[in-house]
């Protein structure tokens, strides 16, 4: 009796283990269903790196590492100088800033093209970029001061003899800013061409020479600035060659040429007082002294920075912006103005 008793149990036991071993190893089984994807799913995978287990190894945490957002007032800037087209047709030197890169003047050119960021921002001004839109520059090479540049063939898409023109010369003045180029050849697409589709020719390398040409390209050439009207922002400063059979002294000539006003076919003004005459122009070693006539006196101290402004950057050229006024030879004080004659001149054209 007492051993039917002992093997009943041990039945039981058996039937209890083998109902726990069953159900242990559905469970097991559903797991691993469960976190199996079909050979199907596996594309759901391939954003994600595939990685080596490493079994009884220690495995080394990843670095972390941290992005850094940089604003655009943290990008280095650099000033460049390059030159645009008005909406009357000249060719104006503009002052403005771009990120700056390795190849600075491959980048200044570039801030030229219509549509470049840098020419967006300065188009607000009035004024735009004389490259035609697309335009890439596709090689540059410096050799004892001659600049060779070699454009992708959007730069053939010009509308005229007169926008070709302006093209070259504010290629040729941009360039020409840098002290290593003195010279600038054009290719296109590596071809040197004889001419630009509406006929302008770029079959020799060009200089810097007659901006804005006022007269005859031949004689003894010299540049005037003056100022284009304010509309909605204010007006700009514009370069004007002029022409002459001889020129004593490029300074007095200059200012004399100021003097007299803008080109009377022109929106230019001279941004001279009306009734202030000049009497004369006296260059004493690296100072120019400007004399002018006795309606000076009236002139209030805005309307002195914004005649110097002009008048020493005609100037410039001639590194003589050191500039003294009298009025009828004497000094301003004498003359009982009370304001100083030395006012720095603004950065011109600064966008």
């Amino acid at each position: 009796m007492a051993c039917n008793k002992i093997i009943s149990l041990i039945l039981i036991i058996c039937i209890a283990v083998s109902l726990t071993g069953c159900s242990t190893l559905d469970m097991m089984v559903g797991l691993k269903q469960d976190n199996s994807p079909e050979v199907a799913d596996l594309d759901d995978l391939s954003e994600f790196e595939v990685v080596e287990d490493a079994v009884g190894e220690e495995v080394a945490e990843e670095p972390v590492i941290e992005t850094v957002t940089v604003t655009a007032e943290e990008v280095k800037m650099t000033d460049i100088l390059a030159y645009y087209e008005d909406e009357d047709g000249y060719v104006v030197p503009v002052n403005t800033k771009i990120p700056w890169e390795e190849g600075i003047a491959k980048a200044t050119l570039r801030s030229m093209v219509v549509g470049n960021e840098a020419e967006q921002k300065i188009a607000q001004s009035g004024l735009h970029g004389v490259l035609p839109e697309g335009t890439e520059i596709r090689g540059m090479a410096i050799k004892d001061g001659l600049c060779r540049i070699d454009f992708s063939k959007n730069i053939l898409n010009t509308s005229s003899i007169e926008q070709e023109e302006n093209m070259i010369s504010a290629l040729t003045y941009t360039l020409t800013e840098f002290p290593t180029i003195e010279k600038v050849e054009l290719l296109v697409e590596g071809q040197a061409l004889a001419a630009l589709p509406k006929g302008y020719a770029i079959d020799t390398a060009f200089e810097r020479e007659n901006i804005n040409l006022y007269g005859s390209a031949d004689g003894v050439n010299y540049t005037v600035y003056y100022k284009a009207p304010d509309t909605e922002v204010e007006g700009h400063y514009v370069p004007l060659t002029f022409s002459a059979n001889k020129v004593n002294n490029p300074a007095v000539t200059v200012l004399e040429k100021l003097f007299s006003g803008a080109p009377t076919d022109s929106k230019l003004s001279n941004n001279i007082p009306v009734g202030v005459n000049l009497r004369g122009v006296e260059v004493k070693g690296d100072k120019t002294v400007v004399n002018l006539g006795v309606e000076a006196v009236n002139l209030s101290e805005q309307e002195f920075t914004d005649m110097n402004a002009i008048v020493v950057l005609c100037l410039e050229q001639f590194e003589m912006a050191d500039v003294e006024y009298n009025v009828e030879g004497l000094s301003f004080e004498e003359a009982g103005l009370d304001f100083e004659d030395d006012t720095v001149m603004p950065v011109f054209n600064q966008y």
